[in-house]
């Protein structure tokens, strides 16, 4: 009988450990003594990430990738839903909280990496920079007191966008050197509770409050409307770049109002990813990008410590190949 050898004139090769992933690749995993297989996914798929040390939602802010996260602020079961402090790290695989935020805010803006990071808005119209240790008020407040804002999740600690909010119900944007804010052109429509992801010169603005599917393109220097949504949603999460954007969860628009659509944005238009979260919510915390995501927290019923890692299609995976 012709085996893998005669087909492909190589044995199979015998490791300890799985291999970094090269589509197609076969080999044998003599630790768990199973045969695997380098594949792709066609769509993408969530999966339960360790919980968080505490329930939270008002959509924490949000830092890092998928694999060395920083979460911060929110809001606590405690006085149902008052804004926080906590901040915490995730490594990929659990949680550890680090030293809390100055001001105690919820529904604001968060970028940067686990080491340097931005928070701005959520009421208080003060700025707090991360530097891998503790938070520093910076003396520069947003020029509008803000919150429930979105913001280009992908800037960095020097260069973001935040934009939209509740001050009451607002279109206005704000740009951040590094050192201040300055206000940039507003949204064509004002709205809260909206998400937001790209960079500061290269952002987007999602969905918002009243529940809307509307998205709005931002060049550095005009807001620009495009195609919407396929579900509508306020409250939800957007991470990753313009041209490779990721929207989860959110409030509305059917019974029960939190969702886990998912949808995928290549620059142009959105495609609903057919698998949806595990967990229905909103009011959540996300970070990362349409290849690795993570989402934590939220309210679902209640309010939750569950967190999901997004790993998006045509990302590499490892499938063990059984007899069935």
């Amino acid at each position: 009988m012709t085996d893998y050898k005669g087909i492909q004139g190589v044995s199979i090769q015998s490791v300890a450990s799985d291999p970094t992933l090269d589509e197609g690749q076969i080999w044998y995993n003599n630790a768990t003594y199973a045969i695997k297989l380098a594949s792709v996914t066609t769509a993408g798929t969530w999966a339960s990430g360790g919980a968080l040390p505490s329930a939270r939602n008002g959509n924490p802010g949000g830092a890092g990738t998928q694999t060395a996260g920083l979460a911060f602020g929110g809001g606590g079961p405690a006085g149902g839903g008052a804004p926080i402090t906590t901040t915490s790290t995730y490594n990929g695989t659990s949680w550890s909280d680090v030293n809390s935020l100055n001001t105690a805010r919820g529904y604001m803006v968060g970028c940067g990496t686990q080491t340097a990071a931005l928070i701005a808005g959520g009421n208080p119209a003060a700025t707090e920079l991360w530097n891998g240790t503790s938070w520093t008020t910076n003396p520069a407040n947003m020029n509008t007191s803000r919150s429930a804002l979105g913001a280009s999740t992908a800037g960095t600690q020097t260069a973001t966008l935040a934009f939209g909010g509740s001050s009451p119900v607002i279109a206005s944007s704000e740009s951040w050197n590094g050192s201040s804010w300055t206000n940039t052109p507003s949204l064509n429509t004002a709205r809260r509770g909206l998400s937001g992801l790209g960079t500061q010169a290269a952002a987007l603005a999602l969905g918002g409050y009243p529940v809307v599917t509307t998205t709005e393109s931002w060049n550095g220097s005009s807001w620009t409307t495009v195609n919407s949504m396929n579900t509508a949603r306020g409250f939800g999460r957007g991470v990753g770049p313009q041209t490779a954007g990721l929207a989860f969860a959110g409030y509305g628009p059917t019974t029960p109002t939190y969702n886990g659509a998912t949808e995928l944005w290549n620059g142009t238009s959105w495609t609903s990813n057919p698998n949806s979260m595990g967990t229905a919510r909103y009011g959540l915390g996300g970070l990362g990008n349409q290849s690795a995501a993570l989402a934590y927290g939220g309210y679902s019923t209640t309010w939750v410590t569950t967190v999901e890692e997004f790993t998006g299609p045509g990302s590499p995976v490892t499938k063990t190949i059984t007899t069935s």
